[in-house]
């Protein structure tokens, strides 16, 4: 079940005496919206007010209007649901405009907005001027998902400031160059993010962000994210606190939807249970079938491994360590063939390619293996643990016979020979 959980306040701060903020919660048409208006007197808290009317008003004419037939070009606009949130402002900013030019008044009158439209597997968020959208998940950092249309963002764009000196000595960094309102057209930025459960959404005016910075933002979430209420209260009177310059709006939308539902699997090798999520990742390959637990890997033809003991010569049941041992391998035994590999009692070595001067009769017995199992993950490897003495009658031979240690995993299978006793 798909469920949004919102909570808004506004504030008019410690400077101003009127507050010149607007939000619009409409729940029917999933959608949000934040304005910051400006213009002096009046006019700043009536291009707000008419902002959140208008965007509605637009969603319940054209909710259902095919995109190609929707009034205005949505440029940048990739999908629907984007030219319908792009339409909607533009058709605010038409009739903030006209209101502007009816009454002298009111003249020159604009607001800054961020807007953010639910869809099933997504969110659609667009903005004009400085008010942002922060995103937030439990466990994460806060991330700004807008971006200012700032002077100082314009003039970092062209080139024209670009140290860090630069940007920080930048004396008129809270002019804004696109605003609802200002003039006949605006161009709405639009983008769409995945929609996840536990995200909690920031959308607030510069009141807010002026005079809170990120990590103190991201705290107050962190401790108030099941209390959006007490978060938002939070938040308002820390911005009151440092000062409370501006007009401080802060809409909180945190998204309750139900996760997918999980399947309970048994592991092949039927021992802990785990879950598999019911759908897949997108663009990651899951294979078809897995490989069993301790499935064997065959050895490369043109490698011959008669003469080992790795996990499959072990007995049912076998746990630990096991020591591959024959006491008929003495210095004494007068039919051992270094060469011979048919009896796999005997160690195999490959004589044939030491030099003649290190090539030795002493017979070494094979290390012993240590098998681990940890929760389904079978390791097999050289054991550390004791091993028969070579005779010290004779030098022992070097061995260049590579053992390989298998590491069963799931889904697969890997043979690593890095592991391995020279």
């Amino acid at each position: 079940m798909q469920k949004l959980t919102p909570f808004a306040l506004t504030d008019v701060g410690r400077k101003r005496d009127h507050n010149e903020d607007a939000y619009v919660v409409a729940e029917e048409h999933a959608l949000y919206v934040v304005c910051d208006g400006m213009g002096g007197h009046a006019s700043g808290e009536v291009a707000s007010r008419l902002t959140t009317e208008h965007m509605v008003g637009f969603f319940e004419e054209h909710g259902d209007t095919p995109q190609e037939r929707l009034p205005y070009k949505a440029r940048g606009a990739h999908t629907r649901a984007e030219a319908l949130l792009s339409n909607a402002v533009q058709y605010a900013n038409d009739r903030v405009y006209v209101e502007g030019m009816k009454d002298s008044k009111l003249e020159g009158m604009g607001t800054t907005l961020v807007a953010m439209l639910a869809q099933r597997d997504t969110f659609v968020l667009a903005h004009v001027g400085d008010s942002r959208i922060y995103r937030w998940y439990p466990g994460g950092e806060l991330e700004q998902v807008t971006r200012d249309h700032s002077l100082l963002n314009h003039k970092i764009d062209a080139g024209e400031l670009s140290t860090v000196e630069e940007i920080a000595n930048f004396k008129q960094g809270n002019i804004i160059v696109r605003a609802v309102g200002l003039k006949d057209y605006v161009e709405p930025e639009v983008q769409t993010i995945a929609r996840r459960p536990g995200d909690v959404f920031l959308m607030c005016s510069d009141g807010l962000s002026d005079m809170v910075d990120d990590w103190s933002m991201q705290n107050v979430l962190e401790v108030n994210a099941d209390d959006l209420q007490e978060a938002a209260g939070c938040l308002v009177r820390m911005a009151n606190d440092r000062g409370g310059k501006d007009n401080i709006t802060v809409m909180l939308v945190r998204v309750d939807d139900e996760p997918a539902q999980a399947e309970e699997v048994t592991d092949p090798g039927g021992r802990t249970p785990f879950y598999v999520e019911d759908t897949k990742p997108s663009g990651v390959r899951v294979p078809e079938e897995t490989l069993p637990v301790q499935q064997a890997v065959p050895p490369a033809a043109h490698r011959d491994f008669s003469g080992d003991f790795d996990a499959d010569d072990a007995e049912p049941g076998f746990g630990g360590y096991a020591e591959t041992t024959d006491p008929g391998l003495r210095d004494d035994d007068d039919d051992f063939d270094p060469l011979d590999r048919t009896d796999v009692s005997k160690p195999a070595f490959l004589d044939e390619d030491l030099p003649p001067d290190l090539r030795s009769t002493a017979e070494v017995p094979p290390p012993s293996v240590a098998v681990e199992v940890r929760s389904g993950t079978a390791r097999v490897g050289a054991s550390t643990g004791d091993r028969a003495a070579a005779p010290v009658s004779a030098p022992t031979r070097p061995s260049t016979r590579r053992r390989p240690s298998v590491i069963v995993e799931e889904p697969s299978i890997i043979v690593d020979d890095s592991l391995r006793k020279r």
